[in-house]
């Protein structure tokens, strides 16, 4: 019996979706939320809350618009369940591997190919946190009094551009990993399998960094996410009693970020958070509130999204088209040789 069978049923579904819930609130550690959030004002954690929902929004309208530049248009809202969903998964699973399910999401439910979806991900993921730990980075150091801030901000409008520029000389990241001499390791014929399709790839990131006003149109949608988050760190300062310099918030968050998405581990398993709390000791927070900041900001950025990618899973399980994961993993095999699994469960 295909998997695709098994997940439309509501006996396999549901305990997945409880066991996903329970396992998002173990990780959000719910029950000290008590502790730290004591006395808080509750109209700010309210706002910062409501953000998860423009978040969630973003999201979609980004990878739809880079779809569409790619010529496989798809709605934003169909998109926001998938990318919900697969931003939970990428919290709850080491590497980011949520980004996989969406690949598969699109291939089933939109018949997008991979190589497209493969593109579309590695823009969004690679290029979203170059982008927030470069940021991150300028933005800290010109609050910190280490680089004038017009050199900050001509140094940002110039990490716009570089992508562009970068592929039009021709130094491809992806192409240069075609190049890699493994076949030996993987057998020749699936390495050519591979790099046929990572060729694919890398024409279509080449086209969608190449057009200007894609490539502008992903940086504002980043930056507007980026933002959201920012105010949402700023919103349970403020919930706290604790003002913040935007800035400095930024260049915490956007820092911290990034070490937890370097360390691979689900939720950044408290990279994230030891982090942020140091850096917001260095922007002149005192330690305990540094402390419930953080966690306040843990919740109200990661739990309502990832309910949302709970309920999203129920109800994309519940509507996978017949030909289910069977058919996608036909449709690696053909791109990428014969080494794939049929993803047939046994009765």
């Amino acid at each position: 019996m295909r998997l695709a069978t098994w997940l439309r049923r509501p006996i396999v579904w549901l305990p997945i979706s409880i066991g996903l819930l329970a396992l998002l609130l173990w990780r959000s550690r719910l029950w000290e939320a008590g502790a730290a959030l004591e006395g808080l004002d509750p109209v700010p954690l309210l706002g910062a809350v409501l953000l998860s929902g423009v978040v969630a929004i973003l999201w979609a309208i980004r990878s739809s618009d880079l779809l569409a530049a790619a010529g496989r248009s798809v709605g934003v809202l169909p998109l926001v369940p998938m990318t919900t969903f697969a931003n939970t998964i990428n919290n709850l699973t080491p590497g980011s591997a949520g980004e996989i399910v969406r690949m598969y999401l699109l291939r089933a439910h939109h018949g997008v190919d991979y190589a497209t979806s493969g593109a579309v991900v590695l823009i969004e993921r690679i290029g979203a946190i170059g982008y927030l730990a470069s940021s991150a980075l300028l933005v800290w150091l010109a609050w910190l009094g280490a680089i004038p801030v017009a050199l900050a901000l001509v140094m940002s409008v110039a990490l716009v551009v570089v992508p562009g520029i970068v592929y039009r000389l021709g130094l491809r990241p992806v192409a240069i990993a075609r190049r890699i001499p493994v076949g030996r390791l993987v057998g020749e014929r699936r390495w050519a399998r591979v790099g046929d399709w990572l060729a694919r790839v890398d024409g279509t990131i080449a086209g969608l960094i190449g057009d200007p006003r894609h490539l502008l149109t992903f940086v504002v949608l980043s930056g507007g996410i980026f933002l959201a988050y920012d105010a949402q760190l700023l919103l349970v300062g403020r919930a706290l009693g604790v003002t913040l310099d935007p800035f400095a918030a930024w260049g915490a968050l956007g820092l911290a970020t990034t070490v937890g998405v370097l360390s691979l581990l689900p939720f950044g398993l408290g990279t994230t958070d030891l982090t942020l709390v140091a850096l917001l000791g260095a922007a002149g927070v005192p330690p305990l509130d540094a402390v419930a900041m953080t966690f306040g900001y843990r919740l109200v950025a990661t739990l309502p999204l990832s309910i949302g990618g709970i309920v999203s899973f129920t109800y994309l399980s519940a509507r996978l088209p017949a030909s289910g994961m069977g058919g996608a993993a036909q449709a690696v095999r053909a791109e990428l040789g014969d080494a794939i699994p049929d993803f047939a469960v046994d009765p």
